[in-house]
């Protein structure tokens, strides 16, 4: 699950996230909008914060989630 869909299904505001984690509204309004990528010890804050549901996988699309949401075309088989 992307990071703004959880934001989204929460209804959680970027403030208020950002509170949670020890970032600003706009760091995380960044992260949401993929203009930035948080750091290690943020990533596993917010995976912690969601309960699990946004992994740092999660950040660079890849693992189950991510091949769910690619087209069979467009998926990677080795």
């Amino acid at each position: 699950m992307t990071f703004s869909d959880w934001m989204i299904m929460t209804g959680t505001s970027n403030a208020a996230f950002g509170e949670k984690v020890g970032k600003s509204g706009e760091a995380i309004r960044r992260y949401r909008a993929g203009e930035r990528e948080p750091d290690n010890d943020t990533m596993a804050k917010i995976f912690v914060e969601t309960a699990g549901l946004v992994t740092p996988n999660d950040w660079v699309g890849v693992g189950p989630r991510a091949a769910e949401q690619q087209p069979i075309s467009e998926q990677v088989i080795s």
